[in-house]
């Protein structure tokens, strides 16, 4: 089984090459390990994953898949995960080579609706759970700040569930489990952050496949 070390920048909208071997007739394995862009792993957490492949251009090329790939996260926080094919599907293949890619996807993502900060005259002591701020709408995004938001503010508090909304006023209302034992002044900075389902797909991997024909019979 190959391992290949790969570093994934999800804002690069590039996909890394890594070309990979199969022998038809045997079971075949990829390992793959993801470093981020300061050479930590990747954590894959609840993301998950699709592989195919086709025969590459030129003669016999073709857009339909010559094969699907199971993808496995062997350590999903430590950014490792593989791809396979059972033996009785790699003795279908044709020799030859072929292209393929891994796309994945996050579980969710966390979306910044706005910043804006702690409305003047409004200093928030310990303990509190309702923060005025200068604005719960941005015009430029049209976001609106909902309950199930997040909020963080300042070093105070930070990625705080929203509990509740003021109908007239720019009020914020965060669980008491939650509050701050700081003081926190007029215009400290505020952020509003929303998670949503996953929309966005990575092309992470992708490369070339030679499909050699086996040499042995099956055991």
């Amino acid at each position: 089984m190959s391992t290949k070390t790969l570093t994934f920048d999800p804002d690069a909208g590039v996909p890394v090459g890594v070309d990979l071997t199969i022998n038809t007739g045997s079971t075949f394995v990829a390992n793959f390990v993801v470093n981020n862009t300061s050479n930590s792993s990747y954590n894959l957490t609840d993301w998950s994953g699709s592989s195919q492949m086709i025969r590459s251009v030129g003669i016999g090329a073709t857009t339909v898949a010559a094969g699907t790939f199971s993808v496995g996260f062997t350590s999903a926080y430590d950014g490792k995960f593989k791809i396979s094919m059972d033996a009785s599907t790699t003795r279908t293949l044709t020799e030859g080579r072929y292209v393929y890619n891994i796309l994945m996807t996050g579980s969710s993502e966390t979306i910044t609706l706005f910043d804006t900060a702690i409305a003047a005259g409004s200093t928030a002591g310990i303990g509190t759970t309702v923060f005025t701020v200068n604005k719960r709408t941005d015009t430029a995004s049209g976001y609106t700040v909902a309950i199930g938001d997040s909020f963080t503010v300042g070093a105070a508090l930070t990625t705080v569930a929203i509990v509740g909304v003021g109908t007239t006023v720019n009020e914020i209302t965060i669980g008491t489990a939650h509050t701050s034992p700081l003081e926190i002044v007029p215009g400290t900075g505020v952020t509003f952050t929303r998670t949503g389902s996953a929309t966005t797909i990575y092309s992470m991997v992708n490369g070339n496949i030679m499909v050699i024909a086996g040499v042995s019979s099956a055991p």
